[in-house]
């Protein structure tokens, strides 16, 4: 199982409750997918909503806006805010199924796969691709990178490379699994799709020790083959 039950303690606890909408992912959607420019039959799926901070945004174009997260606590949450969509909003496991009869012109994932090891990425990348229409897409944000500092100045883990848990403190402290990416492997691991944008960010914060470094990608289903 992917989902990792620290998230719900988190939640529960009034942590990582993001309201607003995620500027750069805004700007990649916009930017890259059809979105700006789709009509009401247009699908989105938002796979580890969270606080439901991207909800908004999306119900700004289409009503046709689906999420799915581990937690039941945060999904009770969201679906007394969120009325309208109330049964479009469930709690599931992203990486083992997601459970809507249908395929998305748009899937979104906004720093949340990142939070499996390996394995479950790749069945998560699997069923992103089986659920999107031909000529849909798949945008991702912050994959963080092996160049960032939590990952350099840690032990790995022993289940695969670039998996790494049990962080005690900084902001992966208590959130489980966290996996870094290098180029190599995001190129191996999207090979079904078109990869459209790539980027490497690095930020370096006054007073941390180290620079923070994330991944975000684009990708595109060309066809149901």
């Amino acid at each position: 199982m992917g989902f990792s039950s620290e998230w719900n303690e988190q939640y529960k606890n009034n942590r990582q409750m993001s309201i607003w909408p995620w500027s750069h992912l805004i700007s990649l959607c916009l930017r890259h997918t059809p979105l700006g420019k789709c009509d009401e039959q247009y699908c989105i799926l938002e796979v580890g909503c969270g606080a439901g901070a991207n909800l908004p945004f999306f119900l700004s174009y289409t009503n046709n806006v689906f999420a799915v997260d581990g937690s039941e606590y945060i999904i009770s949450l969201l679906q007394k805010r969120f009325e309208s969509i109330k049964k479009n909003l469930m709690v599931a496991d992203f990486t083992v199924d997601i459970p809507f009869d249908r395929k998305f012109d748009l899937i979104v994932d906004r720093g949340a796969s990142v939070h499996n090891d390996i394995y479950a990425i790749e069945d998560y990348l699997d069923a992103a691709f089986s659920k999107l229409k031909a000529n849909g897409y798949l945008v991702i944000t912050d994959w963080f990178s092996t160049e960032d500092h939590n990952f350099i100045h840690n032990e790995k883990s022993n289940k695969d490379t670039f998996t790494m848990s049990d962080f005690t403190a900084g902001s992966f402290a208590n959130l489980g699994k966290v996996h870094f990416f290098n180029r190599a492997e995001i190129q191996r691991l999207t090979t079904k799709f078109q990869l459209i944008h790539l980027e490497h960010t690095t930020t370096q914060v006054e007073g941390v020790d180290g620079k923070s470094a994330v991944w975000c990608l684009v990708l595109q289903k060309l066809s149901d083959n």
